[in-house]
């Protein structure tokens, strides 16, 4: 491949010894050609977002600032350096099994950045005598981040497959519903992407200020990440993501991005006139003016060489980076704070007024929703720090909130208040800070809309969460008995262009058990979000990619709100207003009778299938054991086994099965017999049989013959022998219930689509919400899989392990509420929460 460039720079002028930021940005072009070179597009990405963020200039010039300032600092006085440790987090993106990088590739990498930034790489000793006074020890460390977001114990690492081949510059990797996966709160983690990319791309970064929070990062091609494992020569020894985190951290590329003329801020590197490749010898100078070296600094982590012919930063480079890591600095709240698995120091106490709830005995906030937030906790004394927990809202904004309460046992009238503090002086007192008033109280959930002014400051502030029993609140007082939680908002620069909000709701081919939901189209949209629910419940949301949504799992007789939004690029739209749906009734079906007359010789004694295991004895010759059901998917293959037992002398048996597929009623319709096993001593036959996709969805009848020596039709009354009766679910792929099952490519916990099949994902757990008995089906995940369940508040309620295929676990003495289902097969972990009723 040909590397050719066009690059805009950022050319910045300082006088007075401060840094005073030029009001205009200029570009020079960099026509320096490599064959098979190092491809780095962070100065396009950058040039991207200044296109479509117009507060990136200005938040980039406030960054300079304060860089030069420290920088000027630095020369008035001598400090004793502090080792800053970063935590991070890496997101391997994967559509083959070579590009699921392992554990071992991602530690190498993490062991490169720490030798190369702290200069205990063997290499740095090749530095020219001329550079050699140079070489800096940045005193920049990495960790894989060991809890994550929510608190949770984590290896750093997220695993996501995806379905796209690869990605390009614009950052579709970076959001799950793009096929990427959604950034980690980028004020405490370093993201890195790990992905397959187009165009012989290495890897981009995102420059401090320059862009949106939720894009903040490191993006690095599978094969030239790390130094071991799935790796290319020649760059192959984890110097691309070195070079990255440079950029991150403020780093502009050796020669500037220009030509002779153009600089890189550092005072010791060399003006270049290009960038170089591949591994040049040295003196290799391309300047006649660039400061008196004698040659290019081309060894520089900053340039474009090969992995093993870069092994430096310089003194000058070490401080910019840790400027925007010392205090105030852009990226100072990365090192502040050990929560994550890195950081110096503690945070310093929050000045903010104390404010709680005296009891939360009888309520709290169970669930606080706006943006990407989607805080679901329990009870928590009265008050939550959650300030862990960030959400990116954009100036000039307005969206949609949504406040649930808990109750312990009867509901009460709650009041909602929350505040967000603008102008970041610690206090709720400002006007207009208060950003949502319920206005009265309720036990309802309550929705309402947050608006952010367009002339408030960007950066990171508090935002406080209210709920007051029965009585309006103040941001700072002490109550009776509700709860408080405190949150980050991180104001970014105006919104990108709007996502249309769907309308044009309708609902059709209801059934007891099933119905569709559909909606225009918005212009822009790749996908949209359903969320659905019954009464004041919690939300259940699915994903759509089309324009309708067809879902199964319903009650009977029941009525379901839903509401949509859509999905752009870079943003969604607030959730359209509610819409209503009544499921019809169960028709009563009227199955004719059958039997054996006598049972003293033979009977059915075990039938097996599915999550059905009945072991029954003699019935009478005939047993209605229509309470015990098992799930069917269309599609799917499932195998039924037969287990007769003879009182005295073997008998010859001939065995039959039907399902109603269509639930008319009957057996008569073709295809609905779907075994038979002419007559026979065996002790047990076993037989397979594969659901239809005409098969109606929800649940119906199987009935199951044995008949002394010949085979029965599903009406008839026989000498010898018994019918059992029970019932099967079928379904299709979308159910309403909450979170079905754990996908393997870290889609978020949402309802099965139609067309997966259960290869596809880890496991299947239903029913969902269950009052006695949750099953979980094994997908990919194989059998020793350890199986978890936690309450909301992280206490371990159920442990076991999972040695067949498909297990029952009784959770009937289990509190009702919300608990989380964690399995593990000994390479990775998957979720899901489901309900207790």
């Amino acid at each position: 491949m040909t590397f050719t460039k066009t690059i805009k720079s950022t050319l910045f002028s300082f006088g007075l010894g401060i840094g005073i930021l030029a009001s205009s940005i200029s570009f020079a072009q960099d026509s320096h050609n490599h064959k098979d070179g190092r491809t780095c597009t962070t100065d396009h990405n950058l040039e991207r977002l200044l296109s479509i963020n117009p507060d990136a200039k200005d938040n980039m010039d406030k960054v300079e600032s304060f860089t030069q300032n420290y920088i000027q600092n630095l020369s008035n006085q001598r400090t004793e350096a502090t080792v800053y440790t970063i935590p991070v987090v890496v997101h391997v993106l994967y559509n083959t099994s070579a590009q699921n990088v392992s554990q071992a590739q991602i530690q190498s990498q993490i062991d490169v950045l720490n030798e190369d930034f702290r200069r205990t790489n063997s290499d740095y000793t090749l530095t020219p005598s001329e550079f050699a006074g140079s070489v800096a020890d940045t005193e920049i460390e990495f960790v894989l981040a060991t809890t994550d977001p929510n608190g949770n114990a984590t290896t750093g690492v997220t695993r996501t497959s995806t379905s796209k081949s690869s990605f390009s510059t614009n950052d579709e990797m970076k959001f799950t519903a793009q096929g990427g996966k959604d950034a980690w709160d980028t004020q405490k983690y370093l993201n890195i992407w790990v992905c397959n990319m187009s165009g012989g791309i290495l890897g981009y970064a995102q420059f401090p200020g320059s862009g949106a929070a939720n894009t903040d990062g490191v993006v690095i091609l599978t094969t030239g990440f790390g130094s071991t494992g799935n790796v290319s020569a020649p760059f192959n020894e984890g110097r691309t993501a070195t070079h990255e985190v440079g950029h991150w951290l403020n780093l502009r590329h050796i020669w500037g991005d220009g030509n002779c003329s153009a600089d890189d801020y550092v005072s010791d590197t060399p003006i270049a006139a290009a960038s170089n490749g591949g591994c040049p010898s040295y003196p290799s100078k391309s300047c006649s003016n660039n400061g008196g070296f004698s040659s290019d600094m081309f060894m520089n982590y900053m340039d474009y060489t090969n992995d093993a012919c870069m092994y430096m930063f310089t003194t000058g480079q070490k401080n910019r980076m840790r400027a925007v890591l010392d205090a105030g600095g852009f990226r100072s709240d990365l090192v502040t704070g050990t929560d994550d698995g890195g950081g110096t120091t503690d945070p310093p106490a929050s000045s903010y007024c104390a404010t709680k709830g005296n009891s939360v005995s009888d309520e709290w906030i169970a669930g606080v929703k706006v943006g990407s937030l989607n805080k679901t906790s329990g009870a928590n004394g009265g008050y939550a720090d959650f300030t862990s927990s960030s959400v990116s809202l954009a100036k000039g904004s307005s969206n949609t909130v949504t406040l649930t309460p808990g109750f312990a046992g009867s509901s009460y009238n709650e009041y909602w208040k929350i505040w967000i503090d603008f102008n970041n002086d610690n206090d709720f007192d400002d006007a207009g800070e208060l950003v949502y008033d319920a206005g009265s109280a309720t036990s309802a959930v309550r929705t309402g809309t947050i608006a952010i002014p367009s002339s408030v400051a960007t950066g990171s502030t508090r935002m406080r969460v209210s709920m007051k029993y029965n009585g309006a609140q103040t941001s700072c007082e002490t109550f009776s008995y509700g709860e408080v939680e405190d949150y980050t908002v991180n104001i970014t620069g105006s919104s990108t262009p709007s996502c249309g909000v769907p309308s044009g709701l309708s609902s059709s081919s209801v059934t007891s058990s099933t119905f569709t939901v559909s909606w225009s189209s918005v212009s822009g949209a790749a996908s949209y979000d359903v969320q659905v629910r019954t009464g004041s419940g919690s939300w259940t949301t699915l994903n759509a990619t089309s324009t309708s949504l067809n879902l199964t799992g319903a009650s009977a007789s029941t009525q379901y709100e839903y509401q949509v939004r859509a999905n752009c690029s870079g943003a969604s739209s607030a959730y359209s207003s509610s819409a209503f749906v009544t499921t019809t009734s169960v028709p009563v079906l009227s199955y004719c009778s059958t039997k054996g007359n006598s049972v003293s010789d033979e009977f059915i004694q075990k039938v097996q299938v599915g999550s059905i295991n009945n072991n029954s004895g003699a019935n009478g010759g005939y047993a209605d054991f229509t309470n015990l059901s098992t799930t069917f998917t269309k599609g799917s293959a499932y195998t039924i086994t037969i287990t007769p037992t003879w009182t005295g002398s073997t008998y010859s048996e001939a065995y039959d099965v039907w399902v109603d597929y269509n639930q008319d009623g009957d057996f008569d319709d073709s295809g609905e017999k779907v075994y038979t096993r002419a007559k026979t001593t065996s002790s047990s036959v076993s037989g397979s049989f594969t659901i239809p996709s005409s098969a109606a969805n929800g649940s119906t009848r199987m009935r199951v013959t044995m008949k002394y020596n010949a085979n029965a039709t599903p009406c008839e009354t026989f000498s010898y022998g018994e019918v059992e009766d029970y019932t099967v679910i079928i379904g299709s792929a979308s159910s309403i219930n909450p979170a079905p099952m754990a996908y393997h490519n870290d889609r978020p916990q949402e309802a099965r689509v139609d067309g997966t099949k259960d290869g596809d994902v880890a496991f299947v757990a239903f029913p969902n919400p269950a009052s006695q008995i949750l099953n979980v089906r094994l997908g990919y995940f194989g059998t020793n899989s350890e199986v978890v369940i936690y309450s909301v508040t992280g206490a371990q309620v159920v442990r076991t392990t999972l040695t067949s295929q498909e297990t029952a676990i009784n959770v009937s003495k289990l509190p009702k509420g919300m608990y989380i289902l964690s399995i593990n097969n000994g390479r990775e972990v998957e979720t899901m929460k489901f309900i207790k009723e």
